[in-house]
């Protein structure tokens, strides 16, 4: 019987281990997959929440404070993609030891302390320049746009904009660490920061908080990272307080600099993009239709997150094939990554398109707390189309290149005009535009600057 139940659990472990190989599931893409899979989960509970507990307007207000606080990437500047892809090109040619510190030629290490300090220096600024003018801009939106008095959002806004300066001053600790590959064990912080955070949001919406119910997240997850940082982060204070030499040290002029400002002009391109829809809506049609536009953006930006848990996950290893010249392990690894994502954010997005439907059919009052059907299908098929653009980026931003900034740019101000001129006939036909913008423009020109990277030879 013993024998029996012996070679069960190792046929078992066989037929796991292989499923594990089909479906590329090693510890980063799992731990990252749970994570992404749980904000889908506890996204799907709070969409269910809010129209139970907050008012329409009060609805609105929830999701267009989230995209107002997403100002802050005009103060982070895409440094910490830079981060992560400077740490991943040194660390693959060096080896960490058992107590957190990294072994190998000085000139790596070198470079790697010198950036450790001078992300600490760059942080420190961004945050306190995000309190201060981030808020301020905040303020002024909500109380010329807004129809609600300032004692109902103010304090709310006011919490909000600190916890997010802290989470903006910590962040680039995370990016060292999972530069360094460890990008699991981070995945696994934001797993418990999310259950935290969404466990406390669901507390303070049933106790009746209304909009203070925004800030559980935000400032779990600040509380969170730093205690982390700090019981976790040996490797980011050894480096930080190593003496190194000037000829080793890394120049930010020369190394930071020639990616940094051309990332940031994408990213803030990114924020006209993804950020101004709510806003705008807001602004022209009420915070109720800003309310039922930003609930579906967040059901599709948490489809987003989990597909694309399998090319997030591996990023830094694009960074450390390219690093070593393993152009063939680079290519093949990346084919098989896009495909899964694809395939599960069309899949998802075409269930979500489906039960909202069904329920619409239905005619639970539910229902139109969250946009249209038809914006829903839209949004569907601008999400697939944006996995596959997002995927082909961070294979090509591998290399410590920009190749996607005058798209960016060139999509950020279309994308703007789309908005401004289709705002006045409608949510639906701006997401239309939106749509045409992406499948004519952003996609066959991504495919274009994607194919010349992914033909070249080291």
């Amino acid at each position: 019987m013993n024998n029996a139940v012996l070679r069960f659990r190792a046929i078992f472990r066989q037929k796991v281990s292989r499923w594990q190989a089909i479906a590329g599931l090693d510890f980063h893409v799992l731990v990252t997959l749970l994570f992404r899979g749980w904000a889908v989960v506890a996204g799907g509970a709070t969409v269910f929440l809010l129209p139970l507990w907050l008012s329409p307007i009060e609805q609105g207000y929830y999701f267009t404070l989230a995209s107002v606080l997403a100002l802050q990437i005009f103060f982070e500047l895409g440094l910490n993609q830079i981060v992560m892809q400077l740490v991943s090109h040194e660390v693959a040619n060096l080896a960490e030891t058992s107590d957190g510190r990294l072994t190998g030629k000085e000139s790596h290490l070198g470079r790697l302390s010198s950036l450790a300090r001078l992300i600490r220096r760059w942080y420190g600024v961004s945050a306190i320049l995000f309190a201060i003018i981030g808020g301020v801009a905040g303020a002024v939106f909500f109380s010329q746009k807004g129809t609600e008095p300032m004692s109902v959002w103010l304090g709310v806004w006011v919490v909000l904009v600190g916890a997010t300066a802290v989470n903006l001053w910590l962040s680039p600790g995370l990016a060292v660490m999972e530069g360094c590959g460890k990008v699991g064990q981070v995945a696994r912080l934001r797993l418990v920061q999310s259950v935290l955070g969404y466990a406390c949001l669901w507390a303070a919406l049933l106790s009746g908080t209304g909009l203070w119910a925004a800030t559980a997240v935000p400032v779990v997850s600040a509380v969170c990272t730093g205690y982390w940082l700090k019981t976790h982060g040996n490797m980011l204070r050894w480096l930080s307080g190593r003496t190194i030499d000037l000829q080793n040290q890394l120049r930010w002029r020369t190394d930071v600099l020639p990616l940094q400002w051309r990332i940031a002009l994408s990213w803030v391109s990114g924020y006209l993009i993804f950020n101004l829809f709510t806003p705008m809506v807001f602004s022209h049609h009420g915070a109720v239709e800003a309310g039922r536009l930003g609930m579906a953006l967040t059901v599709f930006s948490a489809i987003s997150s989990i597909g694309m848990s399998w090319v997030n996950a591996k990023a830094p290893n694009f960074t450390m094939h390219i690093a070593r010249g393993e152009r063939c392990e680079l290519n093949t690894l990346f084919k098989a990554l896009i495909l899964r994502s694809t395939v599960v954010i069309a899949l998802t997005s075409t269930c979500v398109v489906l039960v909202a439907w069904y329920l619409n059919q239905l005619g639970l009052s539910l229902i139109l707390r969250i946009a249209s059907p038809s914006v829903l299908v839209v949004l569907a098929i601008v999400t697939t189309i944006n996995s596959a653009i997002f995927s082909m980026a961070i294979y090509m931003r591998a290399h410590r290149e920009e190749p996607m900034l005058t798209l960016s740019i060139v999509v950020g101000i279309l994308t703007a005009c789309v908005v401004y001129i289709g705002i006045s006939y409608g949510v639906l036909i701006m997401m239309f535009l939106y749509m045409t913008i992406t499948f004519f423009i952003s996609l066959p020109w991504t495919i274009w600057l994607f194919v010349n990277y992914y033909k070249r030879t080291m």
